[in-house]
């Protein structure tokens, strides 16, 4: 079986279909998800989901790095009905051209207060990095937890950095499509990768330009693959483990 490990289901965009969404994605042999939350009320949702869907869905709780300008209480995130904290991290794309050091701040914080969070619980992090990785190392090495750099954005410096902090490598369905994913994957361990959809956004050739669902996974794992010149078995068996060790996720046959 597949199981995509960040995937929005409790996002707006599958509130006329959600069931139908799970249900297409198990039928493509998509049998497990991790929700991660956003915000309060997304944090709130995936663990109302998760209890619908039990042994299916399974919920992550965190607060992503733009919820920091809103100061949320991180004592307050529902972390014991969670298996991971997430998505959490930095992403600075949004202050391109303006003065953010104070903005970047409210994230680094955030950021760390998380990573306490995962630390104190035991349970692992989804990492959020975009166009921040000069501070995004520095900060996780002062609270190391395990986790996965979800979506990831870096090139092959990175992925040896997070080779050394024994970290997961979330790879999404713009890996058919980003000239630059495509030159990396090539040089990322197996056992470090996890799929992901990060639907509703991200939607994989030949489908982009609608609604991502977790049905298209097994085009993220063809298309690593095809990159790695490996049957697509062996992304499918190896990346479930990976799944199963990060997260403790319960091996099952549905």
């Amino acid at each position: 079986m597949f199981i995509d490990t960040h995937c929005h289901l409790t996002f707006p965009e599958y509130d006329a279909d959600r069931a139908t969404v799970i249900g297409n994605a198990k039928k493509a042999g998509v049998k497990q998800f991790i929700c991660p939350g956003v915000d309060p009320f997304s944090s709130q949702k995936v663990i109302e989901l998760a209890q619908k869907h039990p042994g299916v869905v399974f919920a992550a709780v965190g607060y992503h790095p733009y919820e920091a300008q809103h100061n949320p209480p991180v004592g307050d995130l529902p972390i014991h009905q969670a298996v991971a904290v997430g998505e959490i991290g930095l992403d600075y794309h949004q202050y391109k051209g303006e003065a953010a050091a104070g903005k970047k701040q409210a994230q680094k914080i955030l950021f760390e207060e998380q990573l306490r969070l995962g630390r104190k619980h035991n349970k692992p992090v989804i990492m959020h990095c975009r166009e921040a990785f000069e501070d995004f190392f520095p900060i996780y090495d002062t609270i190391s937890v395990p986790g996965v750099i979800h979506c990831f954005s870096g090139g092959l410096q990175e992925i040896r950095m997070a080779k050394d902090r024994n970290l997961y490598i979330g790879l999404d369905g713009n890996c058919t499509y980003s000239k630059q994913l495509q030159t990396i994957i090539p040089g990322i361990p197996l056992s470090m990768i996890l799929l992901e959809t990060d639907a509703p956004y991200l939607t994989p050739i030949p489908h982009r330009g609608t609604r991502n669902e977790p049905k298209y996974i097994p085009l993220v794992a063809a298309e690593i693959a095809r990159l790695q010149g490996i049957p697509i078995s062996a992304v499918e068996e190896q990346t479930t483990k990976n799944a199963q060790s990060l997260f403790t996720l319960l091996s099952r046959k549905q």
